[in-house]
């Protein structure tokens, strides 16, 4: 089931849709969209963990100053949250990459999903022989995946 708060349904967005969303909708130019994201954080209906913040720190730019500016979207998971990442790891260590240096934030996005968060990711599922990635987890571990659009649909955003 997935958990609403105040009547939305609540989500949990991954690096990658946070980068598209800063990188396809400007500020400046879809202000509406804005509101409705900003206001979706503040009633903490979009979250993401603080993976997501450590893996966007890797890159000093407007995006990451917009997401210091929102600290309260990114959460601490619990410590079952915690026991659950470790468990996903066991069981799909590929969904992380071992050259990084920093945590990867896949496995605790998919963790959020599996309390109930929809996942929100611009990750297209794997083909052939690639690596798998966070749709895939989702869709094996049965957790709701969207993309950005989906969201904006479901939200019933018009601009």
């Amino acid at each position: 089931m997935v958990q609403q708060i105040l009547g939305h349904e609540a989500y949990c967005i991954d690096t990658s849709a946070l980068i598209d969303l800063w990188r396809l909708y400007p500020r400046d130019i879809f202000p509406g969209l804005w509101k409705h994201l900003e206001r979706l954080v503040s009633e903490r209906n979009l979250v993401a963990p603080h993976e997501v913040l450590k893996e966007l720190e890797q890159k000093e730019d407007e995006l990451l100053g917009g997401a210091r500016n929102n600290r309260k979207m990114f959460i601490d998971l619990d410590s079952e949250q915690q026991q659950l990442v470790r468990s996903m790891l066991k069981k799909y260590p590929a969904l992380v990459d071992p050259g990084k240096s920093i945590p990867d934030a896949d496995s605790f996005v998919v963790t959020l999903g599996k309390k109930s968060y929809t996942v929100v990711t611009h990750e297209k599922a794997r083909g052939p022989g690639g690596s798998i990635r966070i749709p895939d987890v989702c869709a094996r571990e049965n957790i709701k995946c969207i993309s950005l659009h989906q969201m904006f649909r479901e939200e019933q955003w018009e601009f």
